[in-house]
Order: structure tokens, then sequence, then C-alpha cells
């Protein structure tokens, strides 16, 4: 029986890969440092495109648009309840003017209809940090996917990473993305709490810069805080997958399914598509416990 896998392999697609954050904060909502500065800073740090998502602020302007980054405007969206009381984060990309709720009388999914009647695409933010569970996540519709990885949430309460919640809603058929960020609001170290910046990123393959946002709604990307995917292959059944040196690669998949490799040093690893499995997505970690996530791919 033919197996049929729906992916876009970015490793397949013709163009350049960018690095960018979509998770960043500024003075103008509770970041440290000015627009101006965080766009030094992470071009800085050879990045090639950042949204800049002040919480219920649109920081945007065509003088930061000459700073030398390719910005993609942003808005971090406080409102609608979870089921134990707190309050969603929704991070709305690629808006053309600032979303205003009322974040005690507005759904999440309101918030959703809203940002993509702006023609803006939407990722749940940070969901073991808002304590979101399934019940809360599952019900939403037309968002691109959730933050899996979130260092500032990491480094702040230890509530960094949300694969879980990815799993659980790709077992029940929810085909979503995951994104590693920074939601950086710290840009120096302090006693026991490193900076947020520079920590969680996507790495994006597109045909030039214009086209960033295209290619993330079509998940021609990768997430990471440190290690590099370089290769992904599908031929014959057989996943084969490339990386820099880490010390486990695993298969992640439907529930009881799935293969990890372990070992001091790896960077190369093949799976064999059986049918049953619903999706497979790949995470890489190396020695020091950073990671890269692949999207997922799903089996017919």
């Amino acid at each position: 029986m033919a197996i049929k896998v729906k992916f876009n392999n970015p490793f397949s697609t013709k163009g350049n890969w960018y690095k960018g954050n979509i998770h960043t904060h500024t003075t103008d909502s509770d970041g440290e440092l000015s627009p101006k500065e965080v766009i030094s800073l992470y071009k800085n740090k050879g990045y090639d495109f950042l949204s800049i998502t002040d919480h219920n602020k649109l920081t945007y302007s065509a003088k930061l648009k000459k700073e030398g980054l390719c910005l993609i405007p942003g808005e971090e969206i406080n409102g609608g309840k979870s089921i134990i009381g707190t309050l969603f984060h929704i991070i709305a990309l690629n808006i053309k003017k600032e979303i205003i709720i009322d974040k005690e009388k507005t759904t999440a999914q309101q918030i959703i209809n809203k940002i993509r009647k702006e023609k803006g695409e939407v990722i749940i933010a940070h969901p073991y940090w808002s304590g979101l569970t399934f019940s809360d996540l599952y019900p939403l519709r037309n968002y691109l996917g959730i933050e899996i990885f979130n260092s500032d949430c990491l480094y702040s309460i230890g509530r960094g990473e949300s694969s879980v919640h990815w799993d659980n809603l790709l077992a029940k058929d929810k085909q979503i993305f995951g994104f590693a960020v920074d939601d950086a609001h710290r840009y120096s170290d302090i006693k026991y709490r490193p900076m947020d910046m520079g920590k969680g990123w996507i790495m994006v393959k597109a045909l030039n810069k214009n086209l960033i946002m295209d290619s993330i709604k079509k998940g021609l990307f990768y997430s990471s805080s440190g290690p590099l995917i370089k290769n992904l292959s599908i031929e014959k059944k057989i996943i084969k997958v490339e990386t820099s040196p880490v010390s486990s690669i695993t298969f992640v998949s439907f529930p009881t399914k799935g293969k990890r490799l372990t070992a001091s040093l790896i960077n190369q690893a093949e799976y064999k598509i059986k049918g049953d499995e619903k999706y497979i997505r790949i995470r890489c970690t190396d020695k020091f416990g950073k990671k890269a996530w692949t999207n997922p791919l799903f089996i017919g």
C-alpha cells in the first residue's frame, strides 16, 4: 500500500536560509531596551529578520525599518480566559494595524478571528507558561501553530517547553507548526539568570527576505535553541536527517511509536516509515541539552 506523506520540506526547496526571532519585547511594553537598541542587538548577532511583539502594542514604523533588519509587524495580545483562569497570550504576525480588544470580554478564538480578519497570522504563545491545557487549545481554529520553546519562560520560571502540548494536538489531527522564540525582555545576564535574547529562533528557507513570511506560512522552517539541521530527505519510505554534532536524534510520533538514537556523538539518523504513525517530527538534542525541531510530517 502506498504511503502518502504531507510535508513542505525546506531542505528540498530553492532559496536561502534566514535566521529570525518572532517574539520580542521593547520599552514600548515591558522590555529593557528601546526598539532601536533591540533591532541593533539582533542585527549584530547575525539575525536576518525580527518581529517586535510588544504587549497589546504594534511597535513598527518606516523609521525602524531603516535600521537594517527585515522587520515583520507584530503584537502580543493578552486576553481570553483559560479553563484555570489564566489569560491566553496570542502572537499576531504581519498585521497592518494594531489589534485592540477588551481582554475581559474577548475569547481566544475571537482574538484569532480579529487577527485573521486583518490578514495576520496567529501563533499561540508559551502554552506551558500560560497554564493552557489540551481542552483550551484543541477547540481553537485558524492558527499557524504554538511556541514549543520560549527562552524567557524557561529562564524565568522553568516552563519554557511546550512539546507535550504540540504532540497532544498533533495526535488529534491538528496540523500545526512548532516555533522556538526568545520572548526577549532581558538583554543582559544577571545572577542565576541568563539573558533571554538569542536563545530560540527559527531558520526559514525563502527565495528572498520579502518572502520570509510566505515561507513561514508554508512551514518552510525549522526551530532551534542550538543545533543545526543540515538536511532532511524522504526516499522510498526512509526519512534521513543530518545535523551538527548532537547526542540524540528522536523521531517523535503518535503514542507508542517513533524511534530514538542516542550516542556520545551522532550527526545523522534514519527512520523507516511504517504507515500508521499519523505524524513524525524530529528532535535533535546536543550534549548541553540544546535542541532543534523539525515541523511534522503527516502520514496518510
